[in-house]
């Protein structure tokens, strides 16, 4: 029930909004052509008695008058419906989708070369330096290992033969 109640108040604001918006426009053009306002009385007085008094439609400029009204209210009918049937809540977001997406592309295209700084100022390591720093840190620390077990390995030996 809320539903409905929801699409027929934004199908009422859109009618209204698109029905101001057109029968503007439209009563521009034809002023400006025609010299006829559309909400004006005495220009549909003018159609009425001439209408009433036998009056013919005769040339082009006549016509093209008539043409005019029943193509507004036909143009004005698929505006509506076409409207009505936009989803303005994604029409709302497209842009914030449009931004964050560039932003992403910027962030994703930026180069991959990662730079740390140190705590020491005007000194920069690039993560090659790291992992070869890191690697001769292990590698020492391995050789202090071997010369831990090689002194070990020793001295058993030095022990097992006094005790021999």
């Amino acid at each position: 029930m809320f539903k409905k109640f929801l699409k027929f108040l934004k199908f009422l604001f859109i009618a209204v909004f698109w029905s101001v918006l057109w029968f503007f426009l439209v009563r521009f053009v034809m002023a400006r052509i025609w010299g006829f306002d559309l909400f004006s009385i005495q220009s549909w007085q003018t159609i009425w008695l001439y209408w009433n008094r036998g009056g013919i439609i005769k040339g082009a400029f006549e016509y093209m008058l008539f043409i005019t009204f029943f193509v507004a209210l036909i143009i004005w009918y698929k505006g509506l419906k076409r409207l009505n049937h936009v989803n303005f809540l994604k029409l709302f977001i497209k842009p914030f989708e449009y931004f964050s997406k560039k932003q992403i592309e910027k962030f994703e295209n930026a180069s991959k070369h990662i730079t740390i700084k140190n705590l020491v100022v005007g000194e920069k390591i690039t993560l090659d330096d790291l992992i070869e720093e890191k690697i001769k840190e292990e590698g020492s620390q391995q050789q202090q290992k071997e010369s831990q077990n090689l002194r070990e390995n020793i001295s058993k030996k030095i022990i097992e033969r006094k005790g021999q």
